[in-house]
């Protein structure tokens, strides 16, 4: 049978009904004239109708009129190409639409035409769930580049808001320090002054710790803009906290001490109490525990300094019998502005910086500064410990004052040019008084002509903000031609218009308002250096 099989070409009728009707994909035979002749069990399931219903009839009958121009097109393709796949849909009774893909034979049997269908649905749902992830995709990138944008464009104009504010905080800073000048120089002078009435000198006093105070909080404000910059430098040197400690409670409880408002005890543990750090900075803080020791103790209270040396570290305490601090608040004491909302329910003054900044400069260090309190009403106690750094060298057995020959500094020919007339007044005037030659120029070309006119100028004292240009010109000018050596006066008091100062030439800058022994120290370090 299988030879007779192989020789024919041709199956057995029961093998091919058997085939057809079992076969998993829809078969259909029609004639030329597209007229059904024959469907196979699939096709019938396919369609949701019986074979009786279609044998005979025309496929333009089966197929709705939506899908008959698709059909009639993948028809003719079929039949005159003898063997080829297409797809296009057909409709079941209930309405659902099929995806189909067609494949024909054609003249197997002449006037006959064969075509399978395949329910490709899972494919076709694959290929839209496929597509549709790929646009999900690219949507997602859109959005994610969308959203790049955005947060670049944010970023760029938070650091545009930061740089704004900085320079903000700078040109405040300058307008706030200038008209201070002349003040602190003038009632720091005429507070030293024995001819001056105590009483005066009393009011004057009290006019200078004021304008001291108010450059004071102008500083914390720049301090805090470098510390979240990271553009805080340290000066580091061996530094006897012992002797900043005694300077220190000096300044910052002399009033409070002199008035009997307060008692200040000092236990500094016996030994040595040099270390590596930045006296001035160290200073800073000390100044801000004492200050706020001092500001939330009521009269009659008791502020203590205390030490304790160990190995590698050296350990300040700062206590005090005031108004303490609630447990639930005591985690927030460091963070800056909170401060006085914190220690009092009264305002006190203050920003609430110093604290802030402290703990910031002590872990510049490599140090801790913590706070404890039993809470409100109980005083409070902030431990600062540091590390002593490498190894310092021996102590000297007793500690000698150094006399500089070159302290008292007179007959100096200085060129001061400041355009502000109050500060320019007050300057030159004490400066007179100490035994200088002053020459004042309001603007560049006035300094430029005066130093041309007379060469023979020791130093120049020059503000950086001119009406015609920039004290920094001026003093590559001065520099270049007449050899001169100058102090900055500025307003601008950040690293970056230090840097440009000293740069320019100058020995020194020095950030207003400035009083008349810093000034002085000033002109005995500028003239000593250059004799």
């Amino acid at each position: 049978m299988a030879d007779d099989f192989r020789r024919s070409g041709e199956l057995p009728e029961g093998l091919y009904r058997a085939l057809f009707e079992t076969s998993p994909d829809a078969i259909l035979v029609f004639d030329d004239a597209g007229r059904y002749v024959d469907v196979n069990e699939s096709y019938c399931r396919l369609l949701q109708a019986s074979r009786e219903a279609l044998i005979g009839r025309h496929f333009s009958e089966i197929i709705p009129a939506d899908l008959l121009e698709a059909a009639q097109r993948a028809l003719g393709q079929l039949m005159s190409a003898g063997s080829l796949a297409v797809e296009f849909p057909m409709r079941a009774a209930d309405g659902t639409l099929i995806p189909l893909e067609w494949r024909s034979r054609s003249n197997i049997v002449p006037g006959l035409h064969v075509c399978i269908a395949r329910d490709v649905s899972e494919r076709k749902a694959a290929e839209d769930a496929l597509r549709n992830a790929y646009q999900e995709i690219q949507i997602s990138e859109e959005e994610l580049r969308v959203q790049n944008e955005e947060l670049l464009q944010m970023r760029e104009a938070a650091e545009a808001a930061n740089r704004a504010k900085d320079q903000f905080l700078a040109t405040l800073s300058h307008e706030l320090r200038t008209p201070l000048s002349p003040v602190l120089l003038l009632s720091s002078t005429l507070a030293e002054d024995p001819d001056v009435p105590p009483a005066l000198r009393h009011s004057v006093a009290v006019i200078r710790r004021n304008v001291e105070l108010e450059a004071r909080l102008i500083d914390d404000l720049l301090d805090l803009t470098r510390i979240a910059r990271g553009k805080l430098d340290l000066r580091m040197e061996v530094t006897d906290a012992r002797k900043l400690i005694e300077h220190t409670v000096a300044i910052a409880c002399e009033r409070e001490i002199a008035a009997g408002r307060l008692r200040v005890r000092i236990q500094l543990a016996p030994g040595d109490h040099r270390l590596w750090a930045d006296p001035s900075r160290l200073t800073q803080v000390l100044w801000n525990l004492l200050s706020n020791a001092v500001k939330f103790t009521p009269v009659g209270g008791v502020v203590t300094v205390r030490s304790s040396i160990g190995p590698d570290r050296l350990v300040l305490q700062v206590s005090d019998t005031g108004v303490g601090i609630d447990p639930d608040l005591l985690p927030h004491i460091f963070e800056a502005f909170e401060q006085g909302r914190i220690r009092s329910p009264r305002r006190t003054g203050g920003l609430g910086l110093g604290l802030a900044i402290g703990k910031a400069i002590v872990e510049m260090h490599g140090g801790t500064l913590t706070a404890a309190s039993q809470g409100r009403g109980k005083g409070a106690t902030f431990t600062l410990s540091l590390p002593r750094g490498r190894e310092l060298p021996a102590a000297p057995e007793e500690p000698q004052e150094i006399q500089n020959p070159k302290s008292e500094i007179q007959n100096l020919r200085i060129l001061l040019v400041e355009d502000h007339d109050d500060t320019a007044e007050a300057m030159a005037g004490l400066l007179a008084l100490s035994g200088h030659q002053v020459t004042t120029a309001r603007s560049v070309s006035q300094a430029l002509a005066a130093a041309a006119e007379r060469d023979g100028f020791d130093l120049v004292i020059s503000d950086l903000g001119l009406p015609d240009g920039s004290g920094i010109d001026l003093m590559r000018e001065l520099s270049a031609h007449h050899g001169l050596r100058g102090i900055a006066l500025s307003g601008y008091g950040m690293e970056e218009d230090v840097r440009q100062s000293l740069e320019a030439g100058f020995a020194r800058h020095l950030t207003k308002p400035v009083s008349l022994p810093q000034l002085q120290a000033a002109l005995r370090e500028i003239a000593g250096a250059g004799e």
